[in-house]
């Protein structure tokens, strides 16, 4: 400070010079540079996907009909790899001066409602279970690519949501040919 400007702390905590002019608290929110809200909001969504998918996952390894150990490490696998991507997500998102998201989406909530009715009350067992899994990679991988046309994403985030597509991809060949067997 120059000699003669005192510092001083008004009621609010609020630093003040008396020259005139107020700092910023340290607490107040950031302002996000406008050219990463759309990529925060898409990997926003990645997020809430990605919890979706652990939840699925989870409830499905967990399912009375599932007969076959490999099913069931399969699904909890497919839970693990989520969760990998919801944490390089976030470290993203928080690089980017965002506040990552921790809850699933309203879409995700219902589907285990129906999966959970399906399964239980139509008496399918593991193929319709199977069959649902993979329509929900398909759904989840076409999220991902969409995601991808984001054209102000930063490369390295590209990177980052290209490999987690890449292994999307991996997971759902790996169901299709469970099913098939």
């Amino acid at each position: 400070m120059s000699a003669g400007t005192s510092l001083t702390i008004c009621p609010s905590k609020n630093p003040v010079f008396r020259t005139g002019f107020s700092l910023k608290p340290l607490f107040m929110e950031t302002k996000i540079p406008r050219r990463h809200r759309k990529t925060l909001s898409v990997l926003n969504d990645l997020i809430r996907i990605n919890i979706d998918r652990i939840t699925a996952y989870e409830k499905s390894a967990h399912e009375d009909k599932s007969p076959d150990l490999e099913i069931r490490d399969i699904f909890y696998r497919m839970a693990t790899e989520s969760r990998s991507y919801v944490n390089d997500l976030h470290a993203e998102i928080i690089r980017l001066g965002g506040a990552p998201v921790t809850q699933s989406t309203i879409t995700g909530k219902l589907y285990l409602h129906w999966l959970n009715g399906k399964v239980n009350f139509d008496g399918e067992g593991m193929d319709a279970l199977l069959a649902d899994c993979i329509r929900g990679e398909e759904a989840v991988q076409q999220i991902y690519r969409y995601a991808l046309e984001e054209e102000e994403m930063p490369s390295a985030i590209h990177r980052l949501v290209e490999s987690q597509l890449w292994s999307l991809e991996r997971a759902h060949e790996q169901l299709v040919h469970v099913r098939e067997d």
